[in-house]
C-alpha cells in the first residue's frame, strides 16, 4: 500500500503547490487587469507630451521673432531681449527631451537639439566659410541650441560687442544667417513631430497597451531613465568631474555661454521627469501616471509603497539640486559638494526609477549608459 500512498500524496501536495501559484499569479494579474493602461497612456498623450510639445513650439516662434527684430533693429535692449526668449525656448526643450520615441526618435530631437558642449572651432569655421551641412555628423555639435547660446552670449563679452559680430564685423551676414539656419532646424523637426502625434501616432501610443520592449509603456519608462541619465550625467557629472577622476570639466556644462543658466536648465528637467511620472501636465492637473499604476500593482519598497519612495526620493533630489548655486561652471570648483550632494541624490532616484519600478512593471530597460551607475 505504500507504494501507492506515497505517489498518490505527493500527488495531491504538487496540486496543492500549483493550485496556490497559480492563484498567485491570477491575483497579479487581476491587479493589473483592473488599472486602466489604455487611460494612463491617453493622459500622456493629451494632458502631458502634446501639450509640452506645443508650449516649446511657441517658445521657439517667440524666440525667431525676437531674434528677427534684433536683426532688424540690432541694439543691446533687443539682443537682450532675444537672449531671455532663447533661455525660455531652452527650458521648454528640457519638457520634450523626455519623450523620444515615435515620431521624435525619428528626428532624434535629442542629439539633433542639445548636443553639447558645442565645438565652437566648427561653429566658427562654418561661419567663415558660409557652407556647412547640418545633417553630418561633424556638425552635431556645431548647431541647434549648444551654437546659439554661444553665438548670442558668447564667451566674456559686452552687450555691445556681440551686437557688432552681428553688424560690423566682416562675418557679420554669415554669422546671422547661421542662427536664423539653427532655427529653421530646429522649426522644421519640431514641427514635423507635432503633425507625427495629431496624426497618426497618438492612436498607435495609446493602443499599445502592453508591457514588451517596443510597447508604449516600455519606450516610456525606458526614456524617462535615459533623460534622468542624462540629468544625473552630461548636466551635473561630467562638470563635476565624475568622469574625469574628479577633475572638474566647468566647459562642459549645459548653456555654459549664458552662465547663469545651466542649474535652472536642470531643475527643469528634473521636475519635468517627476512630471512625467505622476502624470502631471504642466499646468498641474494631476491625471493617471506611473505613480498609480505602481500604487494599483501594490508595489512594495522596504517597509512602505514603492511609489512613496520614489516621490520621497524626487523631493530630496529638488531640495538638494536647489542648494546649487548659479553659475554651475563655477560651483563644480568653489563648491563641489553641494553639487557631489545634488548628483548623489539623483543617483538614489534613479536607481528607484531604472532598478525597482520596471522591475514591478515587468518592463525591460534596453539602453546602455555605460557608468554602471
Amino acid at each position: 500500500m505504500k507504494k501507492i500512498i506515497f505517489p498518490f500524496l505527493s500527488i495531491i501536495v504538487l496540486t496543492l503547490l500549483f493550485s496556490n501559484c497559480k492563484k498567485k499569479k491570477t491575483e497579479d494579474e487581476l491587479l493589473e487587469d483592473n488599472f486602466d493602461k489604455s487611460g494612463m497612456l491617453s493622459n500622456y498623450a493629451d494632458n502631458v507630451i502634446t501639450p509640452n510639445f506645443n508650449i516649446a513650439k511657441n517658445a521657439l516662434d517667440s524666440f525667431e521673432i525676437a531674434y528677427n527684430n534684433f536683426i532688424a533693429n540690432k541694439s543691446t535692449v533687443n539682443l537682450n531681449l532675444t537672449q531671455q526668449k532663447f533661455i525660455r525656448a531652452y527650458i521648454t526643450f528640457q519638457y520634450i527631451s523626455t519623450f523620444e520615441f515615435g515620431p521624435s526618435e525619428t528626428e532624434l530631437i535629442r542629439s539633433n537639439f542639445n548636443t553639447y558642449p558645442c565645438d565652437t572651432t566648427q561653429i566658427n569655421s562654418n561661419i567663415t566659410s558660409g557652407v556647412y551641412d547640418f545633417n553630418i555628423i561633424s556638425n552635431l555639435d556645431a548647431k541647434a541650441f549648444p551654437a546659439i547660446d554661444y553665438l548670442l552670449f558668447g564667451k566674456s563679452q559686452t552687450d555691445a560687442t556681440l551686437v557688432a559680430l552681428f553688424d560690423t564685423d566682416a562675418n557679420a551676414a554669415n554669422r546671422t544667417n547661421y542662427v536664423t539656419n539653427c532655427i529653421s532646424e530646429i522649426k522644421t523637426k519640431l514641427n514635423t513631430v507635432i503633425s507625427g502625434w495629431s496624426s497618426s501616432y497618438k492612436n498607435t501610443f495609446v493602443s499599445s497597451t502592453g508591457s514588451e520592449i517596443g510597447s508604449s509603456l516600455g519606450m516610456l519608462v525606458n526614456q524617462l531613465n535615459f533623460e534622468i541619465d542624462l540629468l544625473k550625467n552630461a548636466k551635473i557629472g561630467i562638470p563635476l568631474g565624475k568622469k574625469s577622476l574628479d577633475v572638474a570639466l566647468p566647459e562642459k556644462c549645459e548653456a555654459y555661454y549664458a552662465q547663469n543658466y545651466s542649474v535652472n536648465l536642470a531643475k527643469h528637467c528634473l521636475q519635468n521627469i517627476e512630471n512625467v511620472y505622476l502624470g502631471r501636465s504642466l499646468n498641474g492637473s494631476d491625471g493617471l501616471g506611473l505613480d498609480d499604476y505602481l500604487d494599483a500593482l501594490k508595489a512594495e519598497h522596504n517597509s512602505g509603497t514603492l511609489n512613496n519612495a520614489i516621490k520621497n526620493q524626487f523631493a530630496i533630489a529638488k531640495q538638494k539640486l536647489a542648494l546649487v548655486q548659479e553659475p554651475l561652471s563655477n560651483s563644480v570648483t568653489s563648491d563641489a559638494p553641494t553639487v557631489d550632494i545634488a548628483y548623489v541624490e539623483l543617483v538614489k532616484l534613479l536607481v528607484l526609477l531604472k532598478t525597482d519600478m520596471p522591475s514591478v512593471l515587468g518592463i525591460i530597460i534596453t539602453y546602455q549608459d555605460g557608468d554602471g551607475d
